[in-house]
């Protein structure tokens, strides 16, 4: 690289950093200069003050200064001095432009105010500094420092006396400035090679430490003895012109202020003439612009767009995305630039070229160009699998084996295991255990992790990560302060919530905008708007799908644009741990890519569904919601029946990975609100509607049998396993073998016996929420013939209350009745027989166990029962009081009229009719 194109990425780099300095002399206050009015030349000054001391030979600047002041005293020489610097005198466009680099500091050795009028003028943030007192009151990072202070201070640096005092009268300036020099790139604007502030200045930098960023000066002629000069206190000189710095363009500047506006308006874009024009050159380029990407896991596909521009992405349609780098002739967008197009179309040229090569040939090229394997290995890290060299074909991205081995490797972080790390940075572990512990609702410990990962990225200035960090933090507190189990923990009560805003723009400029996609992301304003555009593409969906169906039909050629845009912001936020789940956008957003594949896809007789997709419905949906989607695949009365379809490879993960992990986590989680029972249902029912193997189905039944057995049953995933059952039968005609479910059964009968069935187990099995069990086990027409194991059970609920023994009676006993031979039906049979035997005391659950028994024939029907049934129903016709068993009752009742012909109750079903009418038809009666 040229070396002037050295020296200029330098100072680039030290303004991204903010560790840019501007030194700003006379010559930059010249740019102001009009027609009528013009600031001084140094000589001009000088000339006027030897006319008034009457001298005509040389005589040194400052001296001669210090012997106007003796001769003439304060007031004299203020008003020379001030008639040749006009108050009313405007900034010029170089001044404009110093700002616009936004150095962190600017200082000038010029009194005048044209540099505060112009930060007035253009809305900058400098605060001005002239005297020791406004350095101490200081608060803002970016200063204006006037050295030699100015009229309104009455503080002017110009005689002798007023540099030999200066360490006295100016000592925090001067120490300031000093550290300047220790800190920060200085560039000296407007100085020329005799300056003699600038020599006063090469004086501070000699007494100074010799190890120091480098020091610029910007001048138009080449003086080597000068440039060695300078080049001896570690300034370098860059010499403009206007081959390098073209100024047709600026107007209203004499020549060397449009030069020196022309170099920084280099400095301020992204131009491509600081790197060499060759395929090194271009590498250099691309990969400058991505590198900061490295730090992170996986990398978002705005932040490449962000990061290179004038680009986009193709999709493929295994859903990966392809990198498409505009040209020139290509799509308008928001951030064209021509340079950034012709290095597009170079770089695609050497991709060409290296295509063309012979496989030995293009593994030495890239040994040879690590920056353009690097490249290749960031791109990796967004799952892109190649560049596009035409609309048809491109380059592969050969870090990338397969489709198959991405959703391999990506596997890790969607099956609801322990994440291993395998790093050995301090900064991903530390980031990976406080996600874990996240995960596993360790919350205390999560924020302990966090806040050391902090402490380690403020030090190591790792600043993408102390973003995730600080994000972290907030979801973490919002958990502690939210969570049922930490709620009354005082420890983190007063914690605040980090800002995360004003953490982000204390960062470094060239960290800002490297991070701002990351940070849009955190400040969840890109998920917003992803969540907009989701939203219209199911709106839209919908009408294409209705037209398709109608006999329409539709194009679109970024069809898979959902399909990857979900995988890449899924893994983004688990590879980088982003605890950003918790969040109603995000969350909607992962349910509405799996609502868009489900919708698009309907139009076909099957509906395939990916990993990505398998794991936000597991993991984003309620149980409701699920069922709500899946329901497409259980319609099976018209013609358009859908089914629903995974990889081979993807149903062997779910059922030997994800389901054993959240089968294990549930039974492990002790915890009143345990947060895998909803995944767990979750991916019961995805599994319920896949046409299964066998060996799969025995799995599963094993799996669902130790969930059984072990005390971490809910209502919920009884009744998951039921829908289970009943889908693989119904949808499949899936007969299950008897011993599979036998075992199943045995299961729960043994949990009773042993007194280890809790109150969720109870109430599934009084209410049904198994029953489709007995179902399975009825078609395979085998009986059930463990007599033993029966006996126990029915000695176990015999201790039970007559209560519980009649529910239980009606839903477990009378189903193993209805499946078991005949020696386990006469058990069962005397056992209701006692159990109808036992004193009643005729209220509504007695009726309801009567009725039951007479309708499932233990009992017949006395008719008696309908004059007792009357009397009994005597305390609910005034309406004062009403019992919901009604509804029950009225349901046992209108059975036995219609399946058993007793009309001997019809008088009794009228009455339960108008009573529970009557009970709906009050003024304050709502059903919620």
């Amino acid at each position: 690289m040229d070396l002037h194109n050295v020296h200029i990425k330098c100072i680039k780099q030290a303004n991204e950093e903010d560790r840019l300095a501007i030194f700003v002399g006379s010559g930059i206050s010249k740019s102001s200069d009009t027609d009528y009015m013009s600031l001084p030349l140094w000589s001009d000054l000088i000339n006027e003050i030897k006319s008034d001391l009457a001298i005509t030979e040389d005589v040194d600047y400052l001296k001669l200064a210090q012997l106007h002041y003796l001769e003439f005293g304060e007031q004299r020489q203020n008003q020379t001095l001030k008639k040749y610097f006009p108050e009313n005198i405007e900034p010029s466009s170089l001044h404009s432009t110093i700002l616009k680099v936004n150095p962190r500091v600017i200082i000038t050795t010029n009194w005048d105010c044209i540099i505060e009028k112009a930060i007035e003028k253009e809305g900058y943030l400098y605060e001005t500094i002239c005297t020791d007192k406004d350095l101490v009151k200081s608060t803002s990072q970016n200063k204006l420092i006037k050295i030699h202070g100015d009229f309104k201070n009455h503080n002017i640096v110009f005689k002798e006396d007023d540099y030999l005092n200066y360490s006295r009268n100016f000592p925090l300036i001067e120490n300031y400035i000093k550290s300047i020099f220790s800190t920060h790139t200085v560039l000296f604007l407007g100085y020329s090679y005799n300056d003699i502030n600038l020599k006063h200045i090469m004086k501070w930098i000699q007494s100074h430490s010799s190890s120091v960023p480098p020091m610029y000066l910007v001048n138009f002629n080449s003086n080597m003895p000068q440039e060695s000069y300078l080049k001896n206190y570690g300034v370098t000189t860059l010499v403009l012109d206007k081959d390098k710095y073209p100024i047709d363009e600026i107007t209203k500047l004499e020549e060397r202020s449009a030069l020196i506006q022309s170099f920084l308006n280099n400095i301020i874009v992204n131009d491509l003439n600081i790197y060499e024009d060759n395929e090194g050159g271009v590498i250099s380029y691309i990969y400058d612009r991505l590198k900061h990407l490295k730090q992170q896991n996986s990398i978002g596909h705005n932040q490449i767009k962000k990061a290179i521009t004038n680009c986009g992405f193709y999709y493929d349609d295994d859903g990966l995305s392809i990198l498409h780098l505009y040209n020139k002739k290509g799509y308008s967008t928001i951030d064209y630039n021509d340079s950034g197009r012709l290095i597009n179309e170079k770089f695609i040229d050497i991709l060409k070229r290296i295509s063309d090569l012979k496989e030995d040939e293009k593994k030495d090229y890239f040994h040879r160009n690590y920056k353009l394997s690097e490249i290749f290995s960031i791109l990796t890290l967004a799952d892109i699998k190649g560049v596009a060299l035409s609309e048809s074909n491109y380059f592969v991205n050969e870090k990338i084996i397969s489709l198959q081995s991405i959703e391999l490797k990506n596997r890790s972080f969607i099956s609801f295991d322990t994440y291993k790390n395998k790093c050995n940075d301090l900064i991903k572990i530390l980031l990976s255990e406080s996600y874990e512990h996240y995960k596993n609702d360790n919350y205390k410990l999560a924020i302990k992790k966090n806040s050391e990962l902090i402490l380690t990225c403020r030090r190591h200035r790792i600043y993408s990560i102390l973003l995730i960090a600080l994000f972290n933090k907030n979801s973490l507190l919002w958990k502690m302060k939210n969570s049922y189990e930490t709620r009354g923990d005082n420890d983190f009560k007063n914690e605040p919530e980090i800002k995360l805003q004003d953490e982000f723009f204390k960062f470094p400029s060239i960290e800002i905008k490297n991070n701002q996609v990351l940070y849009d992301f955190l400040s969840l304003h890109s998920v917003y708007q992803e969540a907009n555009e989701c939203t219209r593409k199911l709106f839209s969906l919908v009408k294409t799908v209705n037209n398709i169906k109608k006999g329409g039909f539709s194009f679109n050629n970024n069809v898979e644009k959902p399909t990857s845009t979900h995988m890449n912001l899924l893994m983004f936020a688990l590879k980088n741990h982003i605890m950003i789940d918790i969040y109603t956008p995000y969350i909607e957003i992962m349910r509405d890519f799996v609502r868009i594949s489900i919708l698009r896809q309907s139009i076909k007789d099957v509906v395939k569904l990916n990993q990505y997709e398998i794991y936000s419905a597991i993991n984003f949906f309620s149980s409701e919601e699920l069922k709500s989607e899946l329901s497409v695949f259980c319609e099976k009365d018209n013609n358009e029946k859908i089914d629903l379809s995974i990889t081979d490879e993807c149903t062997e993960w779910i059922v030997s990975t994800v389901l054993p992990n959240l089968t294990e986590r549930l039974i492990q989680d002790k915890r009143i609100y345990d947060t895998y029972k909803k995944k767990f249902e979750n991916c019961v029912r995805i599994l319920a509607m896949l046409n299964l193997k066998d060996e799969y189905i025995t799995k599963i039944m094993d799996i669902f049998s130790s969930l059984i057995s072990s005390s971490s049953t809910t209502i919920g995933t009884y009744e998951a396993i039921n829908e289970f059952l009943y889908y693989q039968l119904d949808l499949f005609k899936r007969e299950i073998k008897a011993d599979i479910l036998i075992s199943i059964l045995n299961t729960l009968i043994d949990k009773i016996i042993s007194q280890k069935a809790h109150g969720w187990d109870q109430h599934a099995l009084q209410h049904d929420s198994i029953s489709n069990l007995y179902y399975c086990i009825k078609v395979t027409k085998s009986e059930y013939n463990d007599k033993k194991r029966i006996k126990k059970l029915l000695s176990e609920l015999q201790t039970y209350s007559v209560e519980e023994q009649r529910k239980f009676t009606k839903s477990l006993i009378y189903s193993i009745f209805n499946i078991s031979d005949s020696n386990i039906r006469k058990e069962i049979e005397t056992f209701i027989r006692n159990l109808i035997s036992q004193p009643k005391t005729k209220d509504i659950d007695d009726w309801e166990f009567e009725l039951w028994c007479v309708a499932v024939e233990f009992k017949n029907f006395e008719p008696e029962m309908v004059t007792s049934l009357d009397e009994y129903l005597e305390q609910y016709r005034d309406g004062k009081i009403f019992s919901s068993e009604l509804y029950s009752l009225k349901k046992l009742i209108k059975f036995l009229i219609d399946n058993k012909e007793i009309h001997e109750l019809e008088k009794i079903d009228q009455e339960l009719s108008d009573l529970i009418e009557k009970h709906k038809s009050r003024t304050n009666y709502s059903i919620i």
